[in-house]
């Protein structure tokens, strides 16, 4: 295959240049990096100005990307867009009507929000996840799937690169979100996040496409400096479920390459660059003051991941205590499966007292149950649809950079699902799930499940990009 052909395939139906698109790539990189980097998380908690700034700029983000791409919401979002748009209109309006009926919106839930405050979230939810998928399409359509996923990489990397320098950032008096929360260990990197497991998050979110450009190009320079920063991120957040999601990633990778996997290429430089991450953290113990660690804290956190992975097992009282609450949250979602209890109720758990020095009511930590327990069975389906329509893209779509990438954001998604409930509210999950869509659209409508596209090196991808553009 020339060159001529796999940069059409990489570029399929390649939209001309309009005017607009200057406004169209400055609002989405924006959002994306308000959204991907936080930078509200460098003021104070408290700053009411600061919050409606980057409130007011996500806004008119979205409303730019709404009102100047030429896309139909259909074919940005793609046959994926639809479980999801569904799972979430369908959840805000079940739980809203059996919310009313029941007279439950008038309770507070765990983080002290009114029920109106909730309805209003899941709103921007959906107008953010539109908006980033129409933008990415657009963008997608002018420079192709490796310019922009490499654009993706280098945000994301920077946010990374955030969370590492979290000692920096207190040293330099940065107030961060962490200095609010008491139950937080300050030895736990949060970067400019609200707390450890969203800076695990982002760090999980910046191995995947760095996974991908290893398995998809030939010399991915940029690709190993990524997977590092966010190794490094997931850890030294010491979020468990990070942890686990980065062992997920790496197995899922190297044995499992689906339809049309290249195997030793791939595997080659994924193995070389964890040899890197290994050197490094040599290099970082052998300098390391381990008398300023406490280990009272970390050693559980250890011992609780190597007990899930090599036996299975639960050896530490929070996660033995979020059995509980998927326990009491299975029984509370079928007292009503059909309809739930509400917007709210499994924010609010009967029998949720999650930390019982605090005496704080919980949440169930977990969106399955979230769904069914307060809007039923139809908005749960939808979701689980939405899932599985992306995840069997890597068996019914060729081994390819975006497959790689929509896969695995996909399975981080599904994990983070296992633990937390509140991701239709998260401004980075909705993000993430609408540029997913548009990733599967763009890449279902050029390669129809028949074709494969080619290897190319960044510089390539680069020099392709200029001589096009």
């Amino acid at each position: 295959m020339d060159e001529q052909a796999s940069a059409a395939m990489e570029r399929p139906g390649r939209r001309p240049w309009s005017s607009l698109d200057p406004f169209i790539t400055a609002a989405f990189w924006t959002l994306a990096v308000v959204i991907l980097l936080n930078p509200r998380g460098m003021f104070p908690v408290e700053d009411n100005t600061s919050r409606l700034v980057f409130a007011g700029i996500r806004v008119l983000c979205c409303l730019l990307l709404m009102g100047l791409v030429h896309v139909r919401v259909p074919q940005a979002m793609g046959p994926h867009g639809v479980w999801i748009l569904g799972s979430m209109a369908s959840y805000m309006v079940i739980g809203f009507f059996v919310s009313v009926t029941t007279g439950s919106e008038l309770l507070v839930n765990l983080y002290g929000r009114t029920f109106y405050g909730q309805l209003q979230d899941l709103v921007v939810s959906l107008v953010l996840i539109l908006s980033s998928a129409l933008g990415a399409y657009a963008i997608l359509e002018r420079v192709g799937m490796q310019a922009f996923l490499r654009l993706m990489l280098m945000v994301l990397t920077a946010s990374s690169t955030l969370v590492l320098f979290t000692p920096v950032l207190r040293s330099m008096g940065v107030i961060l979100p962490w200095e609010t929360l008491p139950l937080v260990d300050p030895f736990r990197f949060v970067g400019t996040f609200q707390d450890p497991n969203s800076a695990g998050y982002i760090g999980c979110l910046t191995v995947v496409p760095a996974l991908a450009f290893l398995h998809n190009v030939r010399r991915p320079v940029f690709a190993y400096l990524a997977l590092t920063a966010g190794f490094f991120a997931a850890v030294s957040s010491w979020s468990r479920t990070a942890i686990l999601s980065l062992g997920v990633l790496l197995v899922f990778s190297l044995l499992w390459r689906g339809r049309g996997g290249r195997g030793r290429g791939g595997r080659g430089r994924i193995l070389l660059g964890m040899g890197i991450i290994l050197l490094t953290i040599v290099v970082l113990i052998s300098n390391l003051d381990l008398s300023r660690l406490d280990l009272q804290v970390i050693g559980p956190r250890l011992s609780s991941i190597v007990g899930v992975v090599t036996r299975g097992k639960l050896d530490d009282d929070t996660l033995s205590l979020r059995l509980y609450l998927w326990k009491a949250g299975l029984d509370q979602a079928l007292e009503s499966p059909v309809v739930g209890h509400g917007l709210g109720r499994m924010y609010l758990l009967d029998e949720g007292i999650f930390f019982s020095t605090e005496e704080t009511i919980s949440g169930v930590h977990n969106i399955y149950l979230l769904l069914v327990g307060e809007a039923g069975i139809v908005p749960l389906s939808l979701y689980l649809l939405y899932l599985f329509s992306l995840l069997r893209l890597h068996w019914t779509m060729p081994a390819s950079l975006a497959r790689d990438a929509i896969v695995g954001w996909t399975i981080v998604i599904v994990l983070q699902g296992m633990m937390f409930h509140q991701l239709f509210e998260l401004v980075t999950y909705t993000f993430i799930g609408g540029v997913t869509c548009a990733m599967a659209s763009y890449a279902a409508r050029g390669s129809g499940g028949r074709t494969r596209e080619r290897p190319r090196t960044f510089a390539r991808t680069h020099a392709a990009s200029s001589a096009t553009g």
